[in-house]
């Protein structure tokens, strides 16, 4: 397994949602906001795939050794993040 980052900025005018499966975590990302995942993904095939619902939904499954999975909020700590939304 390699060690693997991705990011996910928000460069909308409003707030997106990123869900991070099979884990129901789900973030509101204000603009700029950044959500990173960081895993052990697989030496083969992909790393992540990315379901976009619509213009500011979508959901990421990540692929490998999700055991020491780490969810960063804007290069910080996300507890408390999933599921705290500002917005409807």
């Amino acid at each position: 397994m390699a060690r693997t980052q991705q990011t996910f900025q928000n460069d909308k005018d409003g707030p997106i949602y990123v869900s991070v499966e099979p884990w129901p975590e789900c973030f509101e990302l204000e603009p700029k906001d950044k959500l990173t995942l960081i895993w052990n993904a697989p030496e083969t095939g992909d790393a992540v795939q990315v379901n976009f619902i619509n213009e500011r939904e979508l959901v990421v499954w990540p692929n490998g050794d999700l055991g020491d999975l780490v969810i960063l909020f804007n290069d910080g700590p996300s507890e408390g993040r999933s599921w705290s939304f500002k917005h409807e």
